[in-house]
């Protein structure tokens, strides 16, 4: 595959960054634009910031969209990359930020209250439609050692000290992140590996404008395809723009829209209409994984967690003894207290 190359010679301030994260990306930021031939950007640096592969996914996207379109779990714990100001609601201590349609699949390190690693909710439980969409994550593993060898080889070192309960068999992933029709604000992604890469495959189906990925701090962007694939690094600032609808031009935060232009031009033309959606699929190396133990190990400690905390809640457990033993360096939660 022929890919043209260039390097980007320079990149707006971090102040600029400090002023803009998390807001919407406009087309003003942006003047590079990628396609429609294979593309390799390289930073200042010299070090790589993305390739864009066109198309490259097409035929496992068809295999593969019924199962990604399926996967609609809302969340409002995305950050910047919800594209909104996070808002304090009555009664609660966090704000949240706007709600959005994003779910992560795979396997994920221990956060906050989980302290513990764990497979997400739909790998755990939905295994015959987890495992219909391998084919996608393989294919992408299969493109990204190709394009980007230096950074496959070393996510792949990193998957050989990881337990294999926690990566995606036959990839250097472990965690997957299903966005479905909604523009992210500027962001960076936390948590995946630094010497790593992320990527971005595009499913798009119906009539849609915008949605470009972009990375304002160097004006690059792609208005990313059906099938479309992105190798990037996602500790650079990046996002997407605003999603309308092609036929009537409403901004779009979800799918399932349905608008009287398009049902009118799909009739005319003799065919059924297609609710515009853009799914994108961010697969990535969760850094803490590494110092997972077995998925049965990882239970276990769930299970103590939880117990613990059941205990703690109807007041077995002696609170000053346990902080006096915490300073000595000793758990003491696990035994029965009078």
């Amino acid at each position: 595959m022929e890919i043209m190359e260039y390097r980007v010679r320079s990149k707006r301030s971090d102040e600029w960054v400090e002023k803009y994260k998390g807001a919407a990306i406009t087309p003003e930021m942006l003047n590079i634009k990628l396609g429609p031939m294979p593309t390799r950007v390289l930073k200042p640096n010299g070090k790589p910031l993305c390739v864009y592969l066109p198309g490259v996914l097409k035929a496992v996207s068809d295999l593969t969209y019924p199962g990604f379109s399926g996967i609609r779990m809302t969340t409002n714990n995305r950050g910047y990359a919800a594209g909104g100001e996070r808002v304090l609601k009555p009664g609660r201590k966090r704000s949240a930020a706007p709600p959005i349609m994003s779910s992560i699949l795979g396997s994920f390190d221990r956060v906050g209250s989980q302290q513990y690693c764990r497979l997400t909710a739909f790998t755990a439980q939905q295994v015959e439609k987890w495992t219909e969409l391998l084919p996608y994550f393989e294919e992408v593993a299969r493109q990204f050692e190709a394009h980007v060898p230096e950074r496959y080889a070393a996510q792949m070192v990193a998957t050989e000290n990881t337990h294999p309960d926690w990566v995606i068999e036959g990839t250097p992933f472990t965690t997957i992140t299903v966005n479905n029709t909604y523009p992210t604000g500027i962001h960076t992604d936390r948590g995946d590996l630094d010497e790593g890469f992320s990527t971005l495959g595009v499913i798009r189906r119906g009539d849609i404008e915008g949605g470009w990925l972009t990375f304002p701090q160097y004006g690059v962007y792609a208005d990313m395809q059906d099938g479309d694939l992105i190798l990037m690094d996602a500790h650079d600032w990046h996002g997407n723009t605003t999603i309308y609808c092609g036929a009537c031009g409403e901004e779009l935060r979800k799918p399932n829209h349905t608008c009287e232009e398009g049902e009118k031009e799909a009739l005319f033309y003799g065919r059924p209409y297609v609710s515009p959606e853009r799914v994108s699929v961010v697969s990535y190396f969760r850094t803490n994984l590494v110092e997972c133990g077995s998925l049965a190990e990882e239970q276990a400690e769930r299970a103590r967690i939880q117990e613990e905390r059941a205990a703690r809640n109807l007041g077995l457990v002696d609170e000053d003894a346990v902080a006096s033993a915490a300073v000595m360096g000793i758990d003491i939660t696990e035994e029965e207290t009078e």
